[in-house]
């Protein structure tokens, strides 16, 4: 009885996985999420897995999302005895590989939230190549208690 609960669990799972997937000629994106914004914060983030199956590179330029004004895709790097965060014009795939946009990683700035954003609502992302090419996907809102269970401490972000 138990193994076959467990087999069914594991079917739930992998549906569950299946259906927050998007594919797109060779593109796929997956755990696509964004953080809601803290009370009177001007700025949030958000992350996905982006996956390039084809045998040729792409360079994502932009993602939207609704419901916010400006989304940025960021970095962090290690410069004078600090980490920084530095805006990327563009970001590139290679073929056959896969970049994940994390806490403390690459990563989407997020700004001028049009409404407030409920936990686990659901947003329309669309990504954007340099070949004009769009990939469309479902980004979920989660919260920084969830954040800092799944991560183990805070990742917080400062502006100038």
């Amino acid at each position: 009885m138990l193994r076959i609960f467990n087999r069914a669990l594991l079917a739930a799972t992998a549906l569950c996985a299946c259906a927050f997937s998007y594919a797109q000629d060779g593109l796929m994106i997956s755990d696509a999420k964004v953080r809601q914004f803290l009370p009177a914060a001007s700025s949030s983030v958000g992350y996905f897995t982006l996956e390039n199956h084809s045998e040729r590179e792409r360079t994502l330029k932009a993602v939207e999302l609704e419901s916010l004004g400006r989304v940025e895709i960021h970095t962090h790097e290690h410069s004078d005895g600090m980490m920084k965060m530095r805006k990327l014009d563009s970001l590139t795939i290679g073929a056959n590989s896969r970049l994940v946009l994390q806490p403390g990683g690459l990563h989407l700035m997020l700004f001028s939230p049009q409404q407030a954003l409920s936990v686990d609502q659901t947003l329309k992302m669309t990504l954007i190549f340099a070949d004009g090419e769009r990939l469309n996907a479902q980004a979920r809102v989660f919260s920084l208690i969830e954040q800092k269970h799944d991560s183990g401490s805070e990742h917080q972000h400062h502006h100038n």
